[in-house]
């Protein structure tokens, strides 16, 4: 069931596997603003639909602002989402390494922050991400590439 969809990003929701699905916004300097206010409905719609397994796609996203923008913005969800009863969060990579250079970093970061509320888990497919987050949650570990 499709929650949210504004043109920018779209929010859907599988009620029987508890998984909020999302296509991660372009982040751009003229529209960072719309990217944060994304980012919030986001995390208003994980905390009133108490979501627990969360698919964040970034294979056609794209980056064109500052490392430390990108990484403030992306630090601080992060760690409000660590303040819901979120246990797992697939990630589909994007083609970009540079993108993917500035996730990996900031998911560290986010691991090594108290508290560690929730897996995050790298995945190059739609199909594997499903898969890991429909199974049981297990103690979080460091952020892989599948």
């Amino acid at each position: 069931m499709i929650l949210f969809s504004n043109g920018f990003f779209q929010l859907e929701y599988d009620a029987p596997t508890d998984i909020l699905s999302v296509a991660l916004p372009d982040m751009s300097l003229a529209g960072l603003s719309e990217a944060r206010r994304c980012f919030d409905i986001m995390l208003e719609h994980v905390k009133n639909y108490h979501v627990r397994n969360l698919l964040l796609d970034s294979s056609g996203a794209s980056v064109q602002v500052s490392e430390t923008e990108y990484n403030k913005l992306i630090y601080q969800v992060s760690m409000a989402l660590k303040q819901t009863r979120l246990k797992k969060v697939a990630r589909i990579v994007s083609s970009g390494p540079q993108l993917e250079e500035m996730a990996v970093r900031v998911q560290g970061q986010v691991l090594e922050s108290p508290p560690s509320a929730y897996q995050i888990k790298n995945f190059t497919s739609r199909e594997a991400a499903l898969q890991w987050l429909s199974r049981k949650a297990s103690p979080p570990v460091a952020p892989s590439l599948h």
